[in-house]
């Protein structure tokens, strides 16, 4: 709470004396005892907050409620972002992060700042519109009843108006003002404008802003992964029997160094650390290696935050696992090749590897939405979300999934929801490969390729056929030259 007063106080902005003379130019302050008592005290109030090391550079308080139709609708209550880092979209990703959710119906909010109407139609993907608002406004009533500042009897919406009467008076931001005060009207004094989108309008999109939408999809991958709920997914539950094949296979000595690559919670390093084998597992994830540690106590391994890019070790292994789709979890052959010569550059000479990534072949035969992304970038839009990734993990539903086989990308939409954090939904494109083009890949990259079969999960040793139903996955052994 005095973080956030903190930097409200020294950002927000300042009075423009319209009320009180005497307050013009004076910075507007919030106390710390105010954020207790109107946010933190509703248990509809939400906060995303955006740090910079430990410095608070952005907060975006907002209410998020579902009305008795079962419509979630979000107010935010206020946006903030440090004057030094504006005009580095935190604003825009405090809002995605805020929410995510296609399904939810309404998000807005009410400000005298242009600005913060242009974030807002940047992250839903759809114009304020007084008509849109005039036809809604039993919703926004509702929502008024949660907002202190809100007074729904003195909400004034007509052809270009949309103002709600909130008693304040700052100071106005004028980038862009003309085109809201032709839209929504000019201000009036201790009106703000009364700012919502709503799901059933149409979306406006650009290759531009779905490129960034991208680029914050590709920096949540990482959080979108430590939010699955991997140990009650049915993938999860063959630890020991994999194990048992990665000893038969590799023919494992208990002198033998062994490195998990993308352990995610632990699960191979953990089973092979109790068969006595030294074991260091590395993830990306902070929060699915801090999982692992809390696991593995009194056993011989080791668990590190590492991107598996690039990895640096000192020494080399024995015999290296990548299983379940590490190699294939970022969108471009060479971030993805990059692990592969992590791998290799961490193999003793002779030393073996064991990999499995998404089979390619499957998914090209049971898609049925396939796009050019770069030509229709408004399908992905358009599709349906699901929480595949937070319960079942059966990421080959053809009902939620895109596949663009020129770019080799499957993308879905993730939602989380009631696990403690902030409800959210994800944009995930994952990479998938041909049996060919992995064998191809590792050739390339100076290994020789010693098995390579379609397998399903917990049946590594029954090849199977490549467009079988039960083949959602690739496995592959190898050998470093």
């Amino acid at each position: 709470m005095q973080q956030c007063s903190k930097l409200f106080s020294e950002h927000y902005g300042v009075y423009s004396g319209v009320d009180d003379a005497n307050k013009k130019g004076r910075k507007i302050t919030l106390s710390a005892a105010y954020y207790a008592s109107k946010f933190a005290s509703n248990p509809n109030m939400w906060v995303s907050l955006a740090y910079s090391k430990d410095i608070l550079i952005g907060q975006c308080f907002f209410l998020r409620k579902e009305l008795c139709n079962s419509k979630t609708c979000v107010w935010v209550a206020q946006l903030v972002v440090h004057s030094f880092y504006r005009n580095r979209r935190i604003g825009t990703k405090l809002l995605q992060s805020a929410w995510g959710f296609s399904n939810y119906y309404a998000w807005g909010l009410a400000t005298a700042n242009s600005l913060t109407i242009k974030t807002l139609e940047s992250v839903t993907w759809r114009q304020v519109t007084p008509k849109y608002i005039a036809d809604n406004l039993d919703v926004i009533e509702k929502l008024c009843d949660d907002i202190e500042f809100a007074n729904a009897n003195r909400i004034e919406v007509e052809n270009n108006k949309s103002q709600i009467f909130t008693n304040f008076y700052p100071e106005h931001n004028a980038h862009d003002a003309h085109i809201y005060i032709e839209r929504l009207g000019q201000l009036q004094d201790g009106y703000e404008w009364l700012a919502f989108t709503f799901a059933p309008q149409s979306m406006c999109y650009s290759s531009e802003r779905m490129n960034q939408l991208l680029e914050v999809s590709a920096e949540q991958l990482n959080e979108a992964y430590s939010r699955m709920d991997v140990k009650n997914q049915p993938w999860s539950h063959y630890t020991s029997t994999e194990i048992d094949y990665v000893e038969k296979v590799c023919k494992l000595k208990s002198t033998n160094r062994i490195l998990d690559v993308g352990c995610g919670m632990g699960r191979h390093s953990i089973e092979l650390a109790k068969r006595g084998y030294e074991t260091i597992g590395v993830d990306m994830s902070e929060s699915l290696i801090s999982q692992a540690k809390s696991s593995a106590t009194n056993l011989p391994v080791t668990f590190d935050v590492k991107d598996c890019r690039y990895l640096s070790y000192r020494g080399t292994f024995d015999v290296i696992i990548c299983l379940y789709d590490v190699i294939g979890s970022y969108r471009t052959y060479q971030d993805n090749e990059l692990i592969v010569k992590s791998i290799y550059k961490k193999l003793k000479p002779e030393g073996m590897a064991i990999v499995s990534v998404m089979n390619m072949e499957l998914t090209k035969s049971i898609a049925i939405h396939r796009e050019k992304i770069k030509e229709n970038v408004g399908s992905l839009l358009k599709l349906k979300a699901s929480n595949i990734m937070q319960t079942t993990g059966n990421v080959f539903n053809p009902d939620y999934f895109i596949l663009d086989e020129d770019d080799h990308l499957v993308y879905r939409k993730e939602q989380f929801d009631k696990d403690g954090f902030l409800s959210a939904e994800y944009l995930v494109a994952d990479y998938r490969f041909t049996k060919l083009e992995l064998e191809q890949m590792f050739k390339d990259n100076g290994f020789s390729v010693l098995d390579a079969k379609y397998v399903q999960l917990g049946h590594w040793e029954t090849p199977l056929q490549p467009t079988d139903s039960r083949a959602k996955e690739i496995l592959m052994v190898v050998r470093k030259k």
